[in-house]
């Protein structure tokens, strides 16, 4: 258990920590109302939190490992080094808009600061909840650097191999 734990990465972790937490939240929730007759309505806000925190969380996972959804079925048949670029073109445009969700999120999350919406059930300043918006997004920005700088390493050394070879 603990070697599956030293190779995730933080954001890996945060994403399973946080849905387990949904999980044990909405099973509470229901076994609280089903069997005891017990509602407890901020379960379900605390949940819904987690649960968007996890997905993205999950987003950075995804960039992370250079997952995320593409339509690669020509950039595959492309040579290798045309497809660094692709690759590398299209994170350059994912990156400007991270940019543009990063700068106006933060805005907006000043503006909820001065101006804070408090959640009815639990009592929290949503500002917590609505952090994630940038936060994730610039968490993906560095991760999307950092894949295609992995992946301009793997050509350079598939290339250095090639010459010794």
């Amino acid at each position: 258990m603990l070697n599956l734990i030293k190779t995730k990465t933080i954001e890996e972790l945060i994403c399973g920590t946080l849905m387990t937490i949904v999980l044990v939240l909405l099973s509470f929730q229901v076994v609280s109302r089903y069997v005891f007759g017990a509602n407890y309505s901020w379960v379900e806000e605390v949940s819904r939190f987690a649960f968007v925190w996890s997905v993205y969380f999950g987003f950075v996972v995804a960039a992370e490992k250079d997952r995320h959804i593409r339509v690669s079925v020509v950039v595959m048949m492309m040579p290798l080094l045309w497809q660094r670029i692709v690759l590398t073109f299209a994170d350059a445009v994912w990156l400007v808009f991270n940019g543009i969700v990063v700068w106006y999120g933060t805005i907006y999350i000043a503006d909820m600061f001065e101006f804070p919406m408090i959640s009815q059930t639990t009592g929290i300043n949503l500002v917590w909840v609505q952090l994630i918006v940038p936060l994730g997004f610039f968490l993906m920005s560095l991760r999307i650097i950092h894949a295609a700088v992995r992946r301009w390493h793997e050509i350079s050394a598939v290339h250095d191999s090639r010459l010794e070879g």
